[in-house]
């Protein structure tokens, strides 16, 4: 018989408490220490770091390292020591180890948290094959517009579908089987400066976006706040206000703001990692003149012992299964695959040049990009796939002229050059003879003179141009003064990029992303969020909104009225009473919906507290009665808009339900932040 989930928890407790009792003080901070790995041919280090293995004055490692030089570690841990205490091996995820995965924004440009979680699920499996227990993400942030410079790594510009990706990542990452437990997730959150900004409405969603993790999964351990990135959080300038959701009746996993409240005692700082630098003497000194309380250790090396409980590290099975598992390369690849599918973004197709078909006739690509191995992968250092490979792949022909003159680094960005000319020209000569063009830039965040000329005699050769954009910034010519009728964002798509975008030009496979951020000017015209096209028309009836004892419920029917089956998502947004004259209303729920040609689908939204709710920025989240203004439709713009008034009496219901939740009184402890 399976073991129950409250006999796990029983047997933890016994477990820890008992082996916490045995623990000297050495031992016990000697689990919040954790180091780097030696470098290789470093001998002298490499002595010093198993003399404090076997004293017991380590806990774990953190950074790169060999997986056989961690099993060495593991070993003395767990054979050479007076306690046995295993060791965790923590790093932080990258994008995947035999194919690289698409980048954050392109992960959210899928809107698909079950495929965020099949990606992360095999990041486990590879990080556990090279030994790793503890993976220090997901990292998620937020972005305040499409201009933002590190774009690539954001989730997006809004905390529902941020917490959602998160929420998947981390169950991805961990396992909610106690007989096959995972990996440990840390959820890392985020930029420093929204702490130290206090921006109230950004410190809003930034609470939100946590409990809302918190709610939807159950990650091992956090930090929050400038913790993150590896130092303190000290908002107001002291030590005492480190962004901690840690206490009793609270978040019961390992919170790393605890850690540094511990360091901050004893008058140390944080090294530059999310964890290393705790230096075990100090600590030790500390405990035994009265700085640090021996119950703060307790209370931290309990949270410890239990997570590694948790892990199985205890028993031989538990060490073994974190090392034995191997990831086909196949595998990876083939999700990297899906995974770039859903990450394409189609802006604007009018007219419809969209899909190409198979044979596209006599078709002509345009661009260093389009070429570029580099540009997929970003930051990776490795190749993927460019969008010529991926016609290659499917026996498309086309002819290349790269349109502009190679920049040093390969950029395609940059001012109109003498040779950017003359290769313009050809370009557009080239264009003029051929039937379609596809033109493809590279990262950047604005087109340039450059490109503006290559696009502007590629659209005066050839109105059956289509604009493909790499890198992380999508871009909306039309915005910028170029209209073309056909763009397509593919961004940073991992090592399948060309075979995804090559599969979308075609028709082999539909375009279902949508804009994670909108795509605006100064005066607001632009993309909304949300937005994104697909090859069918999808009509969605206006809504039904009717209110119940304690929530709102809102119905309505999609249509597929286009001749080849798509996928929608359909998105649901609020305006609260106390967003009254924002310009902006607030993304609440959606739904990603596959339809045949011809077929409807019945929809169901249901509202309760935790959506009408807010935070307020002493931290305390409360529902009020009043006007709510709630949109259903294809994207924030294109959407159907009703008020509903919310009585006192519904909210009193809603606000006893969340009573049953430990997250309203566990974000009292943010108040002093807000």
């Amino acid at each position: 018989m399976p073991r129950r989930r409250s006999d796990h928890a029983a047997e933890r407790e016994r477990f820890v408490e008992d082996l916490l009792a045995i623990m000297t003080v050495e031992e016990k901070v000697g689990q919040l220490v954790l180091q780097r790995p030696p470098v290789a041919g470093d001998s002298s280090h490499n002595h010093q770091i198993r003399d404090q293995l076997r004293r017991g004055h380590l806990g774990g490692f953190v950074g790169w390292g060999l997986s056989s030089e961690y099993a060495a570690f593991q070993r003395i841990a767990v054979e050479e020591t007076r306690l046995g205490i295993p060791l965790f091996i923590a790093d932080v995820p990258g994008r995947g180890e035999t194919a690289v995965l698409p980048s954050p924004f392109a992960f959210a440009s899928s809107w698909d948290c079950e495929l965020a979680e099949r990606a992360a699920r095999l990041i486990a499996g590879e990080a556990q094959a090279a030994g790793r227990n503890w993976l220090l993400g997901p990292d998620v942030s937020l972005c305040t517009s499409v201009a933002d410079s590190d774009l690539a790594n954001c989730w997006g510009s809004v905390e529902l579908l941020a917490r959602r990706m998160a929420a998947a990542w981390v169950r991805g990452f961990q396992s909610e089987d106690v007989r096959e437990p995972g990996l440990l997730a840390c959820l890392r959150l985020d930029d420093p400066s929204w702490t130290v900004r206090r921006d109230a409405r950004r410190m809003r969603d930034k609470l939100r976006l946590i409990a809302g993790v918190l709610r939807n999964s159950n990650p091992g351990s956090v930090a929050l706040g400038a913790m993150a990135h590896g130092f303190p959080d000290f908002a107001d300038g002291s030590r005492e206000h480190c962004l901690s959701i840690g206490e009793p009746g609270g978040y019961e996993g390992l919170d790393l703001a605890g850690w540094s409240k511990i360091a901050a005692a004893a008058g140390l700082e944080m090294a530059s990692g999310p964890l290393e630098g705790l230096p075990h003497g100090a600590m030790v000194a500390a405990v035994e003149d009265g700085r640090i309380a021996p119950f703060q250790i307790d209370d931290e090396v309990r949270k410890v012992i239990g997570a590694k409980y948790d892990l199985g590290l205890f028993s031989s099975e538990g060490l073994d299964r974190h090392t034995d598992r191997a990831i086909e390369a196949e595998e990876t690849r083939a999700l990297a695959l899906d995974a770039a599918r859903h990450a394409i973004v189609l802006l604007r197709n009018d007219p419809a040049l969209l899909p190409l078909g198979i044979d596209s006739g006599d078709m002509l690509v345009v661009g260093p990009a389009a070429t570029d191995r580099a540009l997929p992968t970003g930051s990776s250092g490795r190749e993927g796939a460019s969008l010529t490979d991926g016609f290659d792949a499917l026996g498309i022909a086309y002819k290349y002229v790269p349109g502009l003159a190679l920049r040093q680094g390969g950029s395609d960005s940059g001012r109109l050059a003498p040779a950017d000319r003359m290769a313009i020209g050809l370009a557009s000569e080239a264009a003029r003879r051929s039937q379609t063009v596809i033109a493809v830039l590279g990262a950047m965040a604005e087109l340039g003179e450059a490109q503006r000329s290559l696009l502007e005699g590629l659209r005066s050769a050839n109105r059956n141009t289509v604009l493909v954009t790499l890198g992380s910034h999508p871009l909306d010519p039309d915005i910028l003064g170029s209209k073309l009728p056909c763009v397509l964002h593919a961004g940073q798509l991992g090592s399948m990029s060309g075979h995804a975008i090559a599969e979308v030009l075609t028709g082999a496979f539909a375009p279902r992303g949508r804009l994670p951020v909108a795509l605006i000017d100064n005066s607001r015209e632009g993309l909304p969020l949300g937005h994104g096209l697909g090859f069918s028309t999808f009509r969605i009836e206006e809504p039904r909104i009717e209110l119940g004892h304690n929530r709102i419920v809102v119905t309505s029917i999609l249509h597929n009225v286009g001749e080849r089956e798509g996928m929608e998502t359909v998105q649901l947004y609020l305006r609260r009473p106390i967003d009254r004259g924002a310009a902006e209303r607030t993304l609440v729920d959606f739904q990603r919906i596959s339809l045949d040609a011809g077929k409807s689908c019945n929809l169901m939204f249901e509202l309760g507290g935790n959506q009408l709710g807010h935070f307020e920025t002493n931290g305390k989240f409360t529902v009020e009665p009043g006007a709510y203004e709630i949109s259903v439709g294809l994207s924030e713009r294109r959407a159907f808009s009703e008020q509903i008034s919310v009585p006192r009496a519904v909210v009193e219901a809603m606000s006893r339900d969340l009573a049953s939740e430990p997250l309203p009184a566990l974000f009292g402890k943010l108040r002093s932040v807000g």
